[in-house]
């Protein structure tokens, strides 16, 4: 049995990205950096011999285009995965302020929330649950992580790390956030369906079993 007060090591797994949007696109700089190492002990390797002119320096000034290159790439360049994890960090946002017009951008008209403490269906029911219900009692939340599986161009999850400061609220909690967007060139995604996974010292938060 999952554990009500540790935090779960075993959530479910969700599809992982691609290598050039892992480490191109999201995350340049390691491997920027790795490429540049390369160039400099290539380098370094040579500068004393007779292929420094012709190997060593070539190989120093393609390694640093190369990360160059890919750290622009990478700032340029936003990803799937990247928009949706902001706009998790938002919905948290909207939902512990009681944003309404945020938080509205951000639910699909059909949307559904399943819990054991409040289960609703429809964008208007949950703006007014967390209007009058989550935000009156949230003093602050913040996002200490979010895990993104893509299922699709049109179809992806979120799994988000909360913490808030709230009275009789217990502090940590995972949940899960489906979403959907128009078309796979928008970037206007959309929660379908939200559900806690943990919440710190609750047996079954989502009321599933």
């Amino acid at each position: 049995m999952q554990s009500t007060i540790f935090e779960p090591a075993n959530l479910p797994e969700l599809p992982q990205s691609g290598f050039i949007d892992q480490w191109v696109l999201e995350s340049p700089i390691p491997l920027a950096l790795g490429l540049l190492a390369i160039a400099v002990i290539v380098f370094g390797a040579l500068r004393t011999t007779r292929y420094a002119k012709k190997i060593g320096i070539p190989a120093l000034a393609i390694g640093l285009v190369l990360a160059g290159a890919m750290l622009l790439v990478g700032f340029f360049i936003t990803t799937d995965a990247e928009h949706l994890r902001t706009r998790s960090r938002a919905i948290v946002s909207a939902v512990a302020e009681g944003d309404r017009p945020s938080l509205e951008s951000l639910l699909d008209k059909q949307v559904r929330v399943q819990s054991r403490f409040a289960s609703r269906s429809g964008r208007s029911r949950i703006l007014d649950l967390a209007e009058s219900q989550a935000a009156p009692i949230i003093e602050s939340a913040a996002v200490k992580e979010v895990r993104v599986g893509l299922y699709g161009p049109q179809v992806a999850r979120t799994q988000i790390k909360v913490k808030v400061k709230a009275d009789m609220v217990p502090p940590l909690s995972w949940w899960t956030l489906d979403w959907t967007r128009p078309s796979p060139e928008s970037n206007d995604w959309v929660v379908t369906h939200i559900e806690p996974l943990w919440i710190q010292g609750i047996t079954n938060p989502a009321g599933t079993k």
